[in-house]
């Protein structure tokens, strides 16, 4: 009998996450009549559902994407931000966003944010915490929070910056404007441009193909991906022998080189075929 895909719970329809067979997670941010801005109700929905992710067995990889044709407009502005009596309640919003996407960052699995139509504000924040994008050839890209007087959010400003320096990430927050595609891709903001309406697919089948040999070495290569932004180069050796060491003992790397060893005499059989 065929596996079906499994749907998980995040306690709201405006966030859909369906665990595939192929063991990919595909997440929907689920607004399409309002751009997908981001509500109080999706962070909250976030929560739950990476609450589940890091207390079981971490997924092949993550999908996440935007229903209909567009990721996200950014942080829902018709709905006020604040929550509580806290002394930072009116931006309670923001400090929910904040945590998901420090979270979102920090898993030990690759994230793929699938980009049809355009990411704006806090959505390209949840973008820019991924560690591949795929967008369509027709996306763009925006943080025009200084055009509604807001200071930029979600790690906006430290993600542009790591990636492009100070120069370009201040005139692309400072001027407010839209990046497109191709801009985005020439100075590393996007990992693969596809033919817009193919997005999700093509992400979908390169994150199935992710860990074939050994899904161990992927979750320790996330980790040491993710130090290497921040750490020093002896740092990232440290880990290196640490992760090497870890897999030379396990059975995964025995196991990965019979695959591999299998695939290739399969190959050379049917060339002689």
């Amino acid at each position: 009998m065929t596996e079906q895909a499994k749907t998980l719970q995040t306690g709201t329809s405006r966030l859909l996450a369906e665990s595939r067979p192929d063991g990919v997670l595909h997440v929907t941010l689920n607004r399409p009549e309002a751009r997908n801005a981001v509500s109080f109700e999706m962070w909250e929905g976030f929560s739950a559902l990476l609450d589940q992710v890091e207390r079981e067995t971490p997924p092949r990889a993550i999908v996440l994407t935007g229903a209909g044709d567009y990721f996200s407009f950014g942080g829902d502005l018709k709905v006020p931000p604040n929550r509580g009596d806290g002394a930072l309640a009116t931006a309670a919003r923001l400090e929910w966003g904040q945590r998901i996407i420090a979270r979102l960052r920090r898993l030990p699995v690759p994230v793929i944010a699938a980009v049809e139509g355009g990411a704006y504000g806090i959505g390209w924040s949840l973008v820019l915490a991924c560690d591949m994008v795929f967008a369509a050839d027709n996306a763009a890209f925006g943080a025009p929070f200084v055009n509604y007087g807001l200071t930029p959010d979600g790690g906006a400003a430290w993600f542009l910056t790591q990636q492009l320096g100070r120069y370009r990430a201040a005139e692309l927050i400072f001027s407010a404007r839209s990046m497109p595609v191709a801009e985005a891709a020439s100075v590393g903001l996007v990992s693969r441009i596809c033919p817009a309406g193919t997005v999700v697919a093509e992400a979908l089948a390169f994150a199935a193909g992710i860990g074939q040999g050994n899904r161990h070495a992927v979750e320790l290569t996330k980790r040491l991906l993710h130090g290497a932004q921040t750490g020093d180069l002896e740092t990232s050796h440290a880990m290196e022998l640490v992760y090497c060491a870890r897999l030379q003992d396990g059975p995964e790397l025995r196991q990965a080189r019979e695959a591999f060893a299998a695939k290739r005499a399969a190959a050379n059989a049917a060339k002689q075929d």
